[in-house]
């Protein structure tokens, strides 16, 4: 937008900050020079169709210079309608704005406590909303203890960071400009692996797209909040996976292929008791595994399916919804207490009490009315109920991040006549709670997630 020179009011003003400046000039769309005189330093912004386009500080151009510009505390400030041909900036005015804090709240910290500042966790958030993005900062430095070292806006500007600098964790939104969320974990994955997490909105009609996710290489999933409570929800479990964060190892892990659809019509519906049960318990890691394992599973009319994996609170139906869509066990999520069918999947999360026990001559997986309410599941009790009902004919598969205080159920297990089957520690997220397991000495094997489902048919 351009303006006769001479229109308009001229005048001073005292107490803004660079911040409101690069704001104002943003916001207006006009071609506009910002000159900035901070002691002997002497820096210049461009401005044009409401993005920053050029930056120069010294020798410096583009977005250095303009991150150097933006720390400065004080000075003066002269503003002109004026316009350039050089443009060394790409990246969003908010997203500028967003890492020139950073950079600035680093420096500061880097001052005050460069030891215990170093230990932090490192965060990089990616996502499209300015209030999701802020929020998420003060969530992981007040709550989680957390250093959040970068953000984007894009799939494109995250990559663009990760070039420089790869953080233990990075949070990715689904659906953003530019490049979505699906698109950019392909590149991360391949160009820089990190621990990623989906953070979006979850909802019916793009739960397969979620768990598409998983399957090229997402660690975990969480629902943006909603509510307080929620925060308080998605703090927690934020903290529980950097708790393990620096234990992971991705370079382990790899994608999901295609999934083929199985045709509804062709499901048999259960019916029967169940005979057999292969019960499988995962942790970090273990829903990638899932999508693994559970399509290639051979159906077998005789054996239930029972899964239970560590996730967030309401992705278990998600989850089932979208294992349904690729096996022909007849997969659906567990209720309060469920009848144990040969030729079923039931799917649940390690919340809840649950056992297993023989009533009116049906194994029956009881437990709390809400499966995801929040109280842990005793694992190891599990095991041993389940080892008694059914003994031999069971067969029990430990995947990535599983807990580890289940050596009394391994034992039970065993003892009676059943088969611990392992991933193998050196193609999970997670290896060391697969090595502890391992070093009971208890499993009948440890297997690749592709050699699974091929050993579960042998038993058959």
């Amino acid at each position: 937008m351009k303006h006769p020179v001479g229109s308009g009011f001229v005048g001073e003003i005292e107490g803004l900050g660079l911040v409101d400046l690069v704001q104002f000039a943003c916001l207006a769309g006009d071609d506009r020079k910002l000159s900035v005189l901070s002691e002997d330093n002497r820096g210049v912004l461009y401005f044009s169709d409401n993005e920053i386009v050029h930056a120069e500080f010294g020798e410096l151009t583009g977005e250095e210079a303009f991150y150097r510009i933006m720390s400065w505390p004080s000075g003066t400030f002269s503003m002109l309608f004026a316009s350039t041909n050089v443009r060394t900036i790409d990246s969003s005015w908010n997203f500028l704005l967003l890492e020139a804090a950073r950079r600035i709240d680093e420096q500061y910290r880097s001052k005050m406590a460069p030891d215990e500042e170093s230990l932090l966790p490192k965060v990089l958030v990616v996502d499209d909303s300015r209030f999701f993005t802020k929020a998420f900062i003060k969530l992981f430095e007040e709550q989680i203890n957390a250093q959040v070292v970068g953000t984007a806006t894009n799939g494109r500007e995250a990559l663009k960071f990760l070039e420089m600098q790869v953080p233990d964790l990075v949070t990715l939104d689904m659906t953003m400009p530019v490049m979505s969320g699906d698109v950019a974990l392909k590149h991360i994955m391949i160009r820089s692996p990190a621990p990623v997490v989906l953070v979006s909105n979850f909802n019916d009609q793009h739960y397969s797209r979620m768990m598409d996710f998983m399957r090229y290489g997402c660690v975990d999933m969480v629902a943006k909040p909603t509510s307080p409570e929620s925060w308080n929800l998605i703090g927690e479990r934020l903290k529980y996976i950097l708790n393990n964060v620096k234990e992971f190892s991705v370079d382990n892990v790899s994608r999901a292929k295609q999934l083929k659809q199985v045709e509804a019509g062709s499901k048999k519906k259960p019916e029967k008791k169940a005979e057999k049960l292969l019960l499988i318990l995962g942790g970090l890691g273990g829903m990638l595994e899932l999508q693994k394992i559970i399509p290639a599973l051979q159906y077998d009319g005789e054996m239930a399916v029972l899964v239970f994996q560590n996730m967030y609170p309401g992705i278990v139906k998600y989850l089932t919804s979208y294992l349904d869509s690729f096996t022909h066990y007849a997969t659906s999520s567990v209720l309060q207490a469920n009848n144990l069918l040969g030729g079923q999947c039931l799917v649940g999360n390690c919340h809840g009490q649950r056992e297993i026990l023989f009533a009116d001559g049906m194994p029956v997986l009881t437990g709390p009315k809400n499966d995801d309410e929040l109280q842990e599941m005793n694992a190891d009790s599990l095991l041993r109920s389940a080892a008694q009902i059914f003994g031999q004919k069971l067969s029990v598969l430990l995947l990535s991040g599983v807990e580890q205080d289940i050596k009394g159920g391994m034992e039970a297990v065993v003892t009676q006549g059943g088969k611990i089957i392992l991933q193998d520690p050196d193609s999970s997220l997670l290896p060391r709670s697969l090595e502890q397991l391992r070093s009971f000495g208890m499993e009948e094997c440890s297997l690749k997630p592709e050699e699974i489902a091929p050993y579960i048919a042998s038993l058959i």
